[in-house]
Formats: C-alpha cells, sequence, structure tokens
C-alpha cells in the first residue's frame, strides 16, 4: 500500500491510498479522503510526473469527502512517479451571494414617477443589489393581480425567503432581462 498527500487550495487536506486490487493485482484501487472545506464541491486528482488522472467528484462519506476508483495498472503506469493527489474546486456554493433585503415599502428604492407610483401599492418586497443590478422580488399571490403587470415579460417566477415573487432586474431603473 502506498500513501500520498492530498492538497487542496495549496493546503495538505487529507491523503490518498494506492493498493493493488484484484485477481493477480491487476488493477490498483485508489482512495483520496480529506476534510471537507464547505465551500463547494470538488473534484480529486492524481497527479504523476506525467500528468494528471481525474479520480472523480469528492462526496460526502464518514464527515469527510472521498472517492474511490479501480483503474487498470496500465493506466496508472502512464502517470509515472506518483507525487501527490489534488482536489479542485469545480463548483463555489453561493455563500458569497447578497441576501435578500425585506422592505415594506419598495417604492423608496426607486427615483422615477413611473416605478414610484406603480410600487405604492406593495407593501412587502424583497430585494438585494448583485453589483450595478437591482433584483426586486414582488410576492405573487392567487386572486391578486400579477406584480407590475406592465413589466411581465421581464419578470422570473422564483422563490426568495419561502415565497413565490416574480423576480426583476433594473439596472439605474431602467428594466433588464434577466
Amino acid at each position: 500500500m502506498e500513501r500520498v498527500p492530498l492538497y487542496c487550495q495549496g493546503e495538505r487536506r487529507g491523503e490518498v491510498t494506492l493498493s493493488l486490487w484484484g485477481p493477480n493485482g491487476a488493477r490498483t484501487e485508489i482512495f483520496a479522503a480529506m476534510d471537507d472545506p464547505g465551500d463547494g464541491l470538488y473534484r480529486a486528482f492524481l497527479l504523476g510526473e506525467r500528468g494528471a488522472l481525474p479520480l472523480g467528484v469528492l462526496a460526502p462519506e464518514g464527515g469527510r469527502l472521498a472517492v474511490c476508483r479501480r483503474l487498470y495498472n496500465r493506466d496508472m503506469a502512464a502517470l509515472g512517479q506518483i507525487q501527490r493527489g489534488e482536489a479542485r474546486r469545480s463548483f463555489r456554493f453561493e455563500e458569497d451571494r447578497p441576501c435578500w433585503r425585506e422592505t415594506c415599502c419598495p417604492a423608496q428604492l426607486f427615483q422615477s414617477r413611473f416605478f414610484r407610483e406603480r410600487l405604492r401599492p406593495y407593501g412587502r418586497a424583497w430585494w438585494r443589489r448583485e453589483g450595478n443590478l437591482l433584483l426586486l422580488a414582488l410576492p405573487l399571490e392567487a386572486e391578486k393581480p400579477f406584480p407590475l403587470e406592465i413589466l411581465f415579460c421581464l419578470g422570473r417566477i422564483e422563490c426568495v425567503e419561502g415565497q413565490r415573487c416574480v423576480v426583476y432586474t433594473f439596472r439605474e431603473e431602467e428594466p433588464v432581462l434577466p
């Protein structure tokens, strides 16, 4: 059995074990495991002197992230001397995305008379900024008119803070496609 370190974001976070497997040891079982950074989806790679071999997505297992693969020894030999394992983030969780803020007067978010008048009847809404964009979520309720009906083709329906809403996007008070 051979063990090599598993690195993630420049730090040693776990290890990769390689052991012969199957009849006559024709394959190598590769098991990579590391502590979960909790910030995204990671893929594991085995790095050798002649390249990298993808092992797959690290999945939760026993409080850690792990992946197990069985490869033919001829494929392993193509890597040359095994140096280390590496976990690379392929998807970042949206923790950095701005949170929705609730308002009881969405009309106050606008300077233009056009939107202030049309938003005055709405007592509850959510908003957030993403760069130079303003996202406005108006509740979509049964038996009530469609929110900002004049812009219905520019809205998208999504759940915001547990409420079904129509979300509109504005750039400098001009509605834009979502």
